[in-house]
């Protein structure tokens, strides 16, 4: 009888614990390990929408204003927050009908984990994409993994799932 009373209280004291804790432990791993994952692929998902936001603004800027060129081959997007300016040049952006300007286009410059997106100058034309550093879920990070500059094949980097696309959605987008 002592002998059985002895292990209940064994498994009471020590072994339940033991093993609550090492499931506890388990599911918390767990959640972590899901949560990870998942905000990489928020941060993708919204890297699309933001871009497609983007291409649409300068799609709009486009066709009222007419875009004639951008002042370097990596331009920073922090001018879509202007409501009025002097002169064809607004932030990097030069316009044939600066005064047909409706900005101002957004209240906030859009970022994706503190990067503000560019436009880049490519041998196809024009990109919007996000801007150098950003991590994308494929742990690839832009402008050390993937170079954006004159040069780059914007066309194949968006249709290639390892690179610029996500869910057959381009990380970057042509603009003009």
């Amino acid at each position: 009888m002592k002998r059985i009373a002895a292990s209940n209280r064994w498994v009471t004291r020590y072994l339940l614990p033991g093993v609550t804790a090492v499931f506890l432990m388990l599911l918390v791993g767990v959640a972590i390990h899901r949560f990870s994952r998942d905000s990489k692929l928020f941060t993708n998902q919204v890297l699309a929408d933001q871009i497609e936001l983007l291409a649409d603004i300068f799609k709009k800027i486009d066709a009222k204003c007419k875009i004639i060129d951008f002042e370097h081959e990596k331009n920073f997007v922090d001018f879509l927050t202007v409501k009025s300016f002097v002169g064809s040049e607004v932030g990097s952006m030069n316009l044939t009908y600066p005064q047909e300007w409706e900005g101002p286009y957004m209240n906030d410059n859009v970022t994706v984990q503190e990067k503000l997106y560019v436009i880049v100058e490519s041998n196809q034309g024009y990109y919007v994409a996000p801007g150098d550093g950003v991590k994308l879920a494929n742990g690839k990070i832009i402008g050390k993994d993937i170079i954006l500059d004159k040069h780059t094949d914007f066309e194949k980097l968006t249709k290639d799932l390892e690179s610029l696309s996500y869910n057959d959605r381009p990380l970057a987008r042509r603009i003009k």
